[in-house]
């Protein structure tokens, strides 16, 4: 007996079912539901929200809480920033946009520091339903929940290998923690389409700025629970 050919055949076999499997879970989120589902992405100067907020309705940006000057820096992956988030709401908030806030280095450690000021910057009911905080960190992101915010669960990238796992993971945080929304790259978006088909879905489109490209981007637009697409593009061209 060829035991390589039998092992071959029996794993493709297994995942074969595997990705053909999906988890029946749903969740009642309010926080969008347009059919204008592109938004601008790292929108990180409140000029470019201003401009932008002409072709959009929503603007992600991206933040570090900065546990010495308890504020919220806009920035991305470390650069110095002279800006915080307070500023950038006080000068963006009549522009009628939504927030995708993109929380780079949530922990144990600020997380309820990091709640205070949120609370302290959108500060009643009508401005936390223009924000939604999207984190890795699912444990310390609930309490973002549990405090009327809006919450995104940044889940794994889809892995040909790793995904066979921690999908299983994912199911299981969903289900304790309810997240409004699970948000991913692009290139994610039909593997978790395919496993949470009834579950609402954020994502983003790097890189993805060529003419060709808006062809894909309109299709993942088409998804139904997918809710938002973030673009690079400057203009929202599915309007």
């Amino acid at each position: 007996m060829n035991y390589k050919f039998l092992f071959i055949f029996v794993l493709s076999t297994l995942y074969v079912f595997f990705y053909q499997l999906s988890f029946d879970i749903s969740v009642d989120s309010s926080f969008y539901s347009s059919d204008d589902k592109l938004w601008a992405h790292r929108v990180l100067n409140p000029s470019d929200a201003k401009s932008l907020s002409k072709e959009f309705n929503g603007v992600e940006i991206d933040v570090f809480f900065n546990s010495k000057l308890s504020c919220f820096e806009v920035k991305h992956h470390g650069q110095f920033s002279e800006l915080t988030l307070s500023e950038y709401y006080s000068l963006t908030k009549t522009l009628n946009l939504k927030y995708w806030i993109d929380f780079k280095n949530l922990s144990k450690i600020n997380a309820n520091k990091s709640i205070e000021l949120l609370n302290s910057i959108f500060i009643d009911e009508n401005s936390k339903n223009d924000v939604i905080i999207e984190s890795k960190n699912i444990v310390q992101l609930s309490k973002f929940k549990n405090q009327g915010f809006f919450i995104s669960y940044w889940v794994e990238s889809f892995h040909f290998i790793n995904s066979f796992y921690s999908v299983f993971e994912v199911k299981e945080n969903i289900e304790a923690f309810v997240p409004d929304v699970i948000s991913m790259p692009s290139n994610s978006v039909d593997f978790y389409v395919s496993k949470f088909p009834n579950y609402p879905i954020h994502c983003w489109t790097n890189g993805m700025t060529k003419p060709e490209d808006k062809i894909k981007i309109q299709e993942i637009c088409n998804l139904d629970n997918v809710k938002v697409v973030l673009t690079d593009f400057q203009e929202n061209f599915l309007k």
